[in-house]
């Protein structure tokens, strides 16, 4: 029995690496879906910048961020159920990458699967990369699907 947990965040690559995650499954595996909102969503001087007279930050501890985030993992869980005997899903916030190694370790997973959006050097050094961070840290295995 394998414990799986994929980084889900609505892209492309993310939508891959589910399907990709279902293809190499069994029925006894358990599989985590695990969606980070990044923390400087709310509080970034650049957010603040670009919608100054909008306070994000009461709509982030309103929790409407992290319900839409939850409905929107119930809904791919309910698709997956069938493939495997346990699907959770959980919401988090804060860095992407530290989010999901650390929800990684919380939950015994044996394996990380993620998508790679491939940004290039360009990419990784202005916005950082969460799953090239991710490899270099993890305890476990990952599997990264372009």
């Amino acid at each position: 029995m394998k414990k799986m947990i994929i980084a889900y965040d609505g892209s492309d690559a993310s939508k891959k690496a589910v399907e990709v995650c279902l293809k190499c499954s069994n029925d006894d595996d358990e599989i985590v879906l695990l969606t980070v909102i990044p923390a400087e969503l709310a509080s970034s001087s650049f957010t603040k910048m670009l919608l100054p007279t909008i306070d994000l930050s009461s709509m982030v501890q309103s929790g409407s961020f992290k319900e839409k985030a939850m409905e929107s993992l119930s809904k791919i869980a309910e698709g997956i159920k069938s493939n495997v005997e346990k699907v959770d899903v959980a919401v988090e916030s804060g860095d992407p990458a530290d989010e999901i190694l650390l929800s990684a370790k919380k939950c015994g997973a044996d394996i990380i699967v993620l998508g790679y959006k491939g940004y290039g050097k360009e990419g990784r050094f202005l916005l950082g990369s969460v799953t090239d961070k991710v490899v270099r840290y993890a305890g476990i295995s990952v599997l990264v699907v372009r």
